[in-house]
């Protein structure tokens, strides 16, 4: 797979999870992924959470604003 179609997402400067990890966790499921596409599941995953985290603080701010 061409790797210009996955970029790696932006603040996650130390990632946990392996490909290697990512494929065993993924092939015990039943699901079987090459060491590629389970990089491109992990991108997704970074990706999901870092944009859940703005969120939360997003919503945690408006908390503190003052209603009108």
């Amino acid at each position: 797979m061409n790797q210009s179609l996955y970029k790696k997402p932006r603040g996650f400067s130390t990632r946990r999870v392996s490909a290697d990890q990512a494929v065993r966790l993924l092939g015990r499921n039943g699901i079987c992924v090459d060491k590629e596409k389970a990089e491109a599941i992990l991108d997704f995953l970074y990706l999901i959470s870092k944009t859940y985290k703005v969120q939360r603080e997003n919503d945690d701010r408006r908390e503190l604003e003052p209603k009108e």
